[in-house]
């Protein structure tokens, strides 16, 4: 990596660069959670597809990517599809050299973003109050990535757990030994139509349960034990009465994401330790905040849980993104 690529990437292990970039270097090479170790982790053909269709949506996200999604996603499946022919681990090699050089585009266009903008050719627009929080710069800031980023390594993580792992570590089972054919009087039995099952009835709902939408998990840092570590936050939201159209919420659920990125890292900044308090004071902010820019979604409550602590069916619906879900609360 040249000298200005590293410039370009930041504090070790930060998501986005002081410059406001995102730090791709991170997101493809981090060991734990980036795009290059998860590909190197697979080791089939039906693992490779999954993982590499998950990072085609979350590198390519928005809506006006689904071109160069798709023109990515043909390139991968090109490559996969020889599998047969070269066998896996060249296929798997050929992959990680194609998203090896994706890093390297997505670094030189950070890299010229900023000497543009330095030369006074940036094109964001200045704002005239001098006022603003500092969540409103990060909310209404196209240039600022971060929270969105930031899911995407916490996503990577997910589709590990849930599309590869499984793959990989099912549970045993006992081979059945084949049974003997039934006697002639039991095949006529057999024949014979069963009584119709009486119906049963629904399970009653979990009185402890509410439906709340899952957001993408946001990957930060917070001070564990008084040591700053990384840990994947998913947002839980229940939209009020008034404003409760999800199309329009998941619209604005990047303007959340990035929210809660920059007010963990500025507590960590403070030396806040990480606590159920803390997750409580920057949800209500965030809450706070978007509930009073915008006229046409309410945020009735915001949850932030732990990602290591959801409920399988909740990490789910939220590696899926802006999902509703059903969440127990009380655990």
């Amino acid at each position: 990596m040249s000298e200005e690529q590293t410039e370009s990437a930041g504090g070790a292990g930060s998501v986005v660069n002081p410059d406001g970039t995102t730090n791709w270097t991170v997101v493809f090479e981090d060991p734990d959670q980036g795009i290059l170790p998860a590909v190197q982790a697979v080791t089939t053909e039906q693992q490779l597809r999954a993982v590499m269709a998950q990072i085609a949506h979350l590198l390519f996200k928005r809506k006006r990517d689904e071109g160069p999604r798709a023109e990515f996603q043909a390139k991968v499946y090109a490559i996969i599809d020889d599998v047969e022919t070269d066998g896996f681990e060249a296929v798997r090699a050929r992959v990680l050299e194609m998203l090896d050089k994706e890093k390297n585009h997505r670094i030189q266009k950070a890299i010229l973003h900023i000497k543009a903008k330095n030369a006074g050719q940036s094109v964001e627009r200045r704002r005239d109050s001098k006022d603003e929080s500092a969540l409103s710069l990060v909310l209404d800031n196209p240039l600022f990535l971060g929270g969105g980023i930031a899911a995407v390594l916490a996503a990577i993580t997910v589709v590990l757990l849930l599309v590869v792992l499984p793959a990989s570590v099912g549970p045993d089972r006992e081979e059945e030994s084949p049974k003997p054919a039934p006697a002639a009087h039991e095949q006529m039995k057999a024949a014979e139509p069963a009584p119709a099952p009486a119906a049963e009835a629904p399970p009653p709902p979990d009185a402890k349960k509410i439906e709340m939408i899952a957001l993408k998990p946001v990957l930060t840092e917070a001070l564990i034990d008084g040591k700053a570590r990384r840990v994947s936050l998913i947002p839980l939201v229940r939209l009020g009465e008034d404003g409760n159209d999800i199309t329009l919420f998941c619209a604005l659920s990047p303007r959340i994401v990035e929210g809660v990125l920059l007010l963990m890292q500025a507590a960590t900044r403070d030396g806040k330790p990480f606590s159920a308090g803390l997750l409580k004071k920057v949800a209500e902010q965030v809450a706070s905040d978007i509930n009073s820019r915008s006229r046409r979604v309410h945020i009735d409550r915001l949850v932030l849980r732990d990602l290591r602590d959801a409920h399988v069916d909740v990490a789910k619906a939220s590696n899926r993104g802006c999902e509703r879900v059903d969440v127990d609360l009380s655990s």
